[in-house]
């Protein structure tokens, strides 16, 4: 039996006071005579949290492997860039490749994980044109040796004989209402795969879009076409960063936020089980005004 597990995450941003961050990093600095002396970072309380759903995440996706092959696909926004100034951990850009490069260690030095593929982010995160993910595949590609890393915008990769799994960073979003919850994601999903029959290729099977910071999973099945019927899924995934003041504006004051990744079990060449690691969290300040 051929099995391979697809790990699907997106949005860390990196540098951000609530975005993903290793609590081991340790960022340049020097003493008071100029020696050089790595220093801890100070993670916020929500940091922490965080930290501890990615690292319990990362272990769920090892243990549903089971040592099989895991292939580890990123949609973007490794760092927070400096578009928006507020709320960064550091003035200094080099600090948020270090600690992106920190924020996949639970991932290094696992004999079945070797596969890595990112995809591009928005410019205003990544420094334009997605220069944090560029940067950051060297970086572990020296730190690390034998590991097979890429960054496209918008790559499509085949994962098993005949699975496809098509992905990049931008994608639509969950819906304005709780109503219309995953309309749009369903609406493009049924969009791409008839443009690609349109034009005369085979459309993938599975399709990851990041940017959003929310899970939404959308299906369109037993799809008759060409005497058969097929199966295709599309992804919007959670994020591993919090909201600051641009976030709560954005998205009008979203009271929930979704966070984790995504495990895909491909067998034999067929698409297996679905095992969605995340967790919903009510970010609202709750407090009782009475005696």
């Amino acid at each position: 039996m051929s099995r391979i597990i697809l790990a699907l995450q997106s949005d860390k941003h990196a540098g951000h006071v609530v975005g993903l961050c290793n609590p081991a990093t340790m960022l340049p600095a020097d003493d008071e005579v100029g020696r050089p002396t790595p220093m801890p970072v100070a993670l916020t309380p929500f940091q922490e949290a965080l930290w501890e759903m990615y690292r319990q995440d990362v272990e769920a996706v090892l243990d549903f492997a089971d040592g099989d092959k895991v292939i580890v696909f990123d949609c973007g926004d490794q760092t927070h860039g400096h578009k928006y100034p507020d709320n960064q951990m550091s003035n200094r850009v080099a600090d948020q490749f270090i600690i992106a490069r920190y924020n996949w260690e639970p991932w290094m030095r696992r004999s079945n994980v070797l596969t890595f593929r990112f995809a591009k982010g928005t410019g205003s995160h990544t420094f334009g044109e997605g220069s944090s993910e560029m940067i950051l595949a060297d970086m572990l590609s020296l730190a690390w040796q034998g590991l097979s890393i890429d960054v496209h915008y918008h790559g499509v990769a085949e994962v098993a004989q005949g699975i496809r799994i098509d992905y990049a960073h931008h994608g639509p979003g969950p819906g304005m209402r709780d109503w219309t919850n995953g309309n749009q994601v369903r609406y493009y999903i049924k969009s791409l795969v008839l443009e690609q029959r349109r034009i005369g290729k085979n459309p993938c099977q599975l399709y990851c879009r990041g940017h959003r910071h929310a899970f939404v999973h959308e299906a369109l099945l037993s799809d008759y076409w060409d005497g058969e019927l097929h199966d295709f899924h599309v992804f919007t995934l959670p994020s591993y960063c919090g909201m600051g003041a641009y976030g709560h504006q954005a998205t009008f004051s979203a009271p929930y936020q979704w966070f984790g990744t995504v495990a895909v079990e491909i067998i034999d060449g067929e698409i297996g089980r679905f095992k969605p690691f995340v967790h919903c969290r009510d970010i609202r300040t709750w407090e009782e005004l009475y005696e």
